[in-house]
């Protein structure tokens, strides 16, 4: 058995110390700090919220990064994604789901443009949330960064609104089931070309049978679609025309989101 040296076990421990000290700062230096004018702007956009389920008891603190549903880019600190969508969405195959515990998670109230201050925001989610048919903020179209929007099952208002079709970054739109017990008709979207990297769309709920075909015609000039969605939108019978259009190739993966 070899000698038992203090100062050289005392040495490696100094060195294994220094290791974690070195390792922890370099951790909080890669997870940076938000945006001081980003968090002030997320808490005036909590101030018009209503929640009464405390879902953003978190927002509390300086590093916004930190709060539940945000997620900040790592090299900056700038927020990239909101996740606020309601966390008890309902399941037909979940038998013991609570519809109080549902509405009671609700948020609500008004929308803030204080967003605005969020200039690299790609993700946003309001699902399954209840805004009392106030309309989609026209801010909304100001939020150039947004590649995703779900803005479903939250009872929002009024016309599906056109200046969502600056959002050009978008690749994934849902607006569906926003006003499910009094479908809203929209009459106008000749937007949506606009979106030219859109993936998939999701308009279900919304009537689309006063415009004949035409919504076929907007629909095939989305040169990047892969899925859709348009259940319950009034849309009677398939058109013939549809062997003509962009959308054949991936027709059966659109037919049973359709009738």
């Amino acid at each position: 058995m070899g000698n038992f040296n203090p100062a050289y076990h005392l040495n490696v421990a100094l060195h294994y110390l220094l290791f974690f000290f070195l390792a922890s700062s370099f951790l909080q230096t890669c997870v940076k700090s938000c945006v001081e004018e980003e968090r002030r702007a997320l808490l005036t956009f909590k101030q018009d919220l209503t929640d009464p389920s405390g879902r953003l008891s978190s927002w509390v603190g300086q590093n916004c990064c930190w709060w539940r549903g945000i997620l900040c880019e790592n090299h900056m600190g700038h927020v990239a994604k909101m996740d606020l969508q309601n966390p008890y969405v309902p399941s037909y195959d979940n038998q013991v789901w609570d519809e109080v515990t549902y509405q009671w998670s609700f948020l609500g109230g008004k929308i803030n443009p204080s967003l605005l201050s969020l200039k690299h925001l790609q993700y946003l989610d309001l699902s399954n949330n209840n805004f009392h048919e106030i309309h989609i903020p026209k801010f909304f179209g100001q939020l150039k960064s947004l590649q995703y929007l779900n803005l479903s099952a939250s009872s929002f208002g009024g016309e599906i609104p056109p200046f969502l079709g600056n959002l050009s970054n978008l690749n994934y739109l849902d607006l569906s089931w926003n006003n499910m017990f009094s479908p809203v008709s929209s009459k106008n979207l000749s937007w949506l070309p606009h979106l030219s990297f859109l993936k998939y769309l999701n308009l279900g709920g919304h009537d689309l049978g006063s415009q004949g075909v035409g919504w076929l015609n907007v629909v095939n000039k989305l040169p990047s679609l892969v899925e859709l969605h348009l259940r319950s939108c009034g849309i009677q019978s398939l058109p013939f025309s549809l062997q003509t259009t962009n959308l054949t190739h991936h027709f059966c993966s659109l037919i049973s989101h359709i009738i």
